[in-house]
């Protein structure tokens, strides 16, 4: 695990958990988590003890993977995922992939985390096409709802603005998150200690 945020409204539908894995392939210039690319040991952490941890947290919906590149550690993540889907939580995953590439990678890792995700935010960063839309980071990327349990989300339907978020935790470490790239950001969420 690279980082872990409990609580956030801009990493996928609703409230939710999210989790940052260390390591991509991908590389895409401009990625806003520059310093997850490295495939380096982060915070180790097993699938349970992260599963008790996310389930402990009270009020949340999901829990959204990204990165680095959640596909780079998918067994992992699908044994997570396999927990917390089965207590309730729907999943939302970022990747650089795109879902034609996941599917013809004919990786068994792969297709446990596509099995287990409701959501998927797929396709690589392009920095030189810029997009405005709900959790797309570039235009060529595209939200594909593997389930229809966010389908319907309010927060899925017609919305088309990017959000930034700023938390600042009980410690005073501050966190910034959500996409800032395109000409409408809102500032949703800036409050001490979840």
């Amino acid at each position: 695990m690279a980082a872990f945020l409990p609580k956030s409204r801009v990493n996928g539908p609703g409230l939710r958990a999210v989790v940052w894995v260390q390591g991509c392939h991908r590389c895409c210039p401009g990625c806003f988590n520059e310093d997850m690319q490295a495939f380096r040991e982060n915070q180790p952490v097993s699938a349970k003890k992260l599963a008790d941890r996310i389930l402990a947290l009270d009020g949340i919906e999901g829990v959204t993977f990204s990165g680095g590149e959640p596909f780079a550690q998918a067994a992992l993540l699908a044994d997570l995922a396999d927990i917390l889907s089965g207590q309730g939580l729907n999943i939302a995953v970022f990747t650089g992939y795109t879902y034609q590439e996941l599917l013809a990678g004919q990786d068994d890792a792969w297709n446990r985390l596509l099995a287990a995700a409701d959501l998927l935010i797929a396709g690589p960063f392009k920095r030189e096409l810029p997009s405005t839309e709900y959790l797309l980071g570039s235009a060529n990327q595209e939200l594909i709802f593997l389930t229809d349990t966010l389908k319907g989300h309010p927060d899925t339907l017609g919305r088309t603005e990017q959000l930034l978020e700023i938390t600042v935790d009980k410690d005073g470490n501050v966190t910034t998150t959500g996409l800032g790239g395109g000409d409408i950001i809102k500032q949703t969420n800036l409050q001490a200690g979840f």
